[in-house]
């Protein structure tokens, strides 16, 4: 008997997640505002438990849409992802920040705190429609806002922001 394991090319990988994750190409609007939705979440939390030392308020998911550039704005007044989060929630593919997130702060009774992504792979769903994905990310820690950029291929851009 022999063991091993199967190894993935993220330059054959990629292409196929991009194309074919969802046969419904419109569900990327959802899986991203299933995003935006547990980031405000996730803030909740952490300001109800106090790890959070920020004012939670009223946070809002806004939708703009720009014609004129094509471009489509998926805004949200959640936790944010510093530089080092994004390199590990969106840079691995199939990683997902919300059962990391829902391991570390679970307790007795089960609760997933409404969290609604569990997988990992939603935010790729954007490489169905876009050319050119970006996220703008601050988190709620006090670490330089940063710009993520990718035009579909398995290489990125990373860079501080003036956010």
């Amino acid at each position: 008997m022999s063991k091993g394991t199967i190894n993935v090319s993220v330059e054959n990988i990629f292409p196929l997640i991009k194309k074919f994750l969802y046969s419904d190409h419109e569900i990327f609007l959802r899986e991203l505002i299933s995003n935006a939705t547990d980031a405000t979440v996730k803030l909740k939390y952490l300001t109800n438990i106090g790890e959070a030392k920020v004012d939670y308020g009223n946070p809002m998911i806004e939708i703009k849409i720009d014609k004129e550039n094509k471009k489509l704005h998926i805004i949200d007044q959640g936790i944010g992802m510093t530089k080092d989060e994004i390199e590990k929630y969106i840079n691995e593919i199939a990683f997902s920040g919300a059962e990391e997130f829902l391991e570390k702060y679970k307790d007795e009774s089960g609760d997933d705190k409404g969290i609604i992504g569990h997988f990992g792979l939603g935010f790729y769903s954007a490489f169905m429609v876009a050319d050119k994905v970006e996220i703008i990310s601050k988190s709620f820690k006090e670490e330089p806002a940063v710009h993520w950029e990718c035009d579909g291929s398995p290489e990125y851009t990373t860079k501080k922001s003036s956010r």
